[in-house]
């Protein structure tokens, strides 16, 4: 039975959030949402209107309260609002004492709200209580913005008036189920259609309904059931650490839950073995796959609920133990961090059955073989004749890249490990390699090869970059005290200063530049392309370095890194020249710097070459 109830009429009541329940998501957008259709209503309405919002959906429970089977995010942030216009709602006597909300798996969840703990800072101590406060912090702004002035009074008598003052008012379409019906059904009735919700939050309230049990094992049953609620929010914590989650996964994190990574490949386990559809189904395909495997347990193998449910749970908690091992060991995460970074499939069931059967020792240098079966070069080649020849690691060339050959994707799985590995050796802070940079960047910007020493690349049109490339180079040939560039320096001078840069005049500078430095470093066309001159970046500092000679480059990339940006390991120890024995000079990029360069890459790879495992 349903009716339009004014909010008020929910004031003095305790409503529960149950354990199957999904979280508080909102985000800034949805309460900007809702609270500018409330002003939007205030402000446009007549007398005798109305504003109704969506349905909340309600079960009497044994606590003199109601469970929130539909609707909790939104009252939720009712609540919120109305805790934010408390001074205001006093000052008007409306002297009503607000609704109490519970969500039945954050302990002290009552305490936080009634306590308004949210008003303070962000708590970050579990997702709810996250995203609680940073929608408080959003009602906020948006009561601070100026075309809302006067917003708190005007709103404060439509969500505070019953229909015996007014009928202009907000109102829940309010829809009480009867005390016999499953209120897990309802829930999962009620949400299945919808976008928000996930496999994860289906299998949640799949697994964790209590009304499934004898009443002679309720109590134990219940308390089982909350502890499980308990250990899949710190799960769900965990795996929504950006650092934890883009070490074991290379797709995007928009997803609501996480955890639903784990019951992916449980799922897929199953259905291998049980093969319970003919062709996976495409969507909610991880929860029908476990409903069916729980439905399984009970009636064929006839396994107590409880039980069956502890099965698929000490799935999930055993794969998070994996997680957590290999996320604490420094070894692990870069050695494992790399090659799913590498795969395009999914490894984490192999490396589990690696691991599981061989001991620490051994399992690691397995890790060190499947590694090096990915850097390993493919080492027969043809050339344009159809001959063959075979290509070692100073042969591979940016410009080769043809059907036959890939030495770019080549080059740049090398020289990322040759990152992760210097990570994994270096002492300072412990390091580690930052997967989630690596994988957060946009499919367009993600990060790619960048010419030590430079190139003549794309023209520059823009006068005020003509001027900046102009100061920053007289000022890189000026430090190179042990040449004669006054010409040069003259000419770049002149053009800096004219009312008007030719572009005719610009290119033959640049190109002036590019040939004096490449004549004394020994650069040749072919040298300037190999892996000895290459280094890894992101596409901000890519854009920021480009058309640049070696030592702009260097104070660029400090210059970017003192303000916070990452810069890869062994690129900044390039552009430092840490891997050159005796540095003769900072200004360029010498024959000697590259060989030096090219042997500590030879070192990592070849250690690695070295511990494939033939079957």
């Amino acid at each position: 039975m349903s009716k339009t109830t004014p909010l008020i009429d929910f004031f003095n009541q305790t409503f529960h959030i149950p354990h199957y329940q999904r979280g508080y998501r909102w985000e800034e957008q949805e309460v900007n949402e809702l609270l500018d259709d409330l002003w939007n209503f205030e402000k446009t309405s007549n007398k005798g209107e109305f504003y109704c919002l969506q349905p909340i959906v309600l079960k009497k429970n044994d606590l003199n309260g109601y469970d929130v089977l539909d609707g909790q995010q939104r009252l939720t942030t009712l609540y919120l609002l109305l805790v934010y216009l408390e001074d205001k709602i006093q000052e008007d006597n409306y002297l009503q004492s607000l609704f109490t909300l519970n969500y039945e798996t954050r302990k002290n969840c009552e305490q936080f709200l009634s306590n308004k703990k949210f008003a303070a800072n962000i708590d970050e101590s579990n997702i709810d209580f996250y995203h609680i406060c940073k929608a408080y912090q959003a009602i906020d702004m948006w009561f601070k913005d100026e075309k809302h002035r006067g917003a708190k009074g005007k709103l404060v008598p439509i969500l505070m008036d019953d229909t015996s003052k007014s009928n202009r008012n907000i109102r829940f379409i309010r829809y009480e189920v009867p005390n016999e019906t499953n209120p897990i059904e309802v829930f999962i009735r009620l949400n299945i259609g919808k976008i928000p919700l996930t496999d994860a939050e289906l299998i949640k309230a799949l697994l964790l309904q209590s009304d499934k049990y004898d009443s002679d094992e309720i109590k134990f049953t219940k308390m089982r059931l909350f502890e499980i609620a308990t250990e899949w929010d710190n799960i769900e914590y965990t795996l929504q650490d950006e650092e934890f989650w883009y070490f074991l996964s290379n797709s995007n994190n928009r997803k609501p839950t996480h955890i639903e990574f784990i019951f992916d490949l449980i799922a897929d386990k199953i259905q291998q073995e049980k093969r319970y559809f003919a062709s996976k189904p495409l969507k909610h395909a991880t929860f029908l796959i476990l409903s069916e495997y729980l439905q399984d347990m009970l009636e064929n193998e006839e396994i107590p609920r409880i039980k069956a449910v502890e099965i698929i749970w000490n799935q999930v908690n055993s794969y998070f133990e994996y997680f957590k091992e290999w996320y604490r060991s420094r070894t692990l995460f870069h050695y494992i961090g790399f090659l799913i970074a590498s795969r395009n499939y999914n490894i984490i069931d192999n490396l589990i059955n690696e691991s599981s059967k061989l001991g620490k020792k051994k399992f690691i240098e397995y890790l060190e073989s499947e590694i090096g079966k990915i850097l390993l070069i493919d080492k027969r080649r043809k050339d344009s004749n159809g001959n063959e020849y075979d290509v070692k690691l100073e042969d591979l060339n940016y410009e080769n890249e043809d059907q036959q050959s890939h030495d770019r994707q080549e080059i740049q799985k090398i020289l990322l490990f040759h990152n992760v590995y210097a990570s994994l050796m270096s002492d300072k802070e412990k390091a580690r390699f930052p997967f989630n940079l690596y994988k957060t960047t946009k499919k367009k910007e993600k990060w790619s090869l960048e010419h030590i020493h430079a190139q003549k690349s794309e023209q520059i049109t823009n006068r005020a970059n003509q001027q900046t490339w102009l100061s920053d180079h007289i000022k890189s040939l000026q430090r190179m005290t042990a040449y004669d560039f006054s010409v040069l320096l003259d000419r770049m001078t002149d053009l800096l200063n004219a009312d008007d840069i030719e572009r005719e005049d610009f290119e033959s500078i640049v190109t002036d530049v590019y040939n004096e430095i490449n004549e004394i470093s020994g650069a040749n066309e072919q040298s300037k392309h190999s892996i000895n001159n290459l280094c890894l970046v992101d596409a901000v500092t890519n854009s920021k370095l480009n058309n640049s000679v070696f030592d702009v480059k260097r104070e660029i990339i400090k210059e970017i890194e003192v303000k916070g940006h990452y810069i890869p390991f062994c690129t900044r120890n390039a552009f430092l020249k840490a891997y050159t024995s005796y540095p003769v000079n900072n200004a360029y990029w010498t024959l000697d710097d590259r060989k030096d360069y090219l042997r500590s890459i030879r070192k990592v790879y070849e250690k690695f070459i070295n511990a494939i495992i033939e079957n």
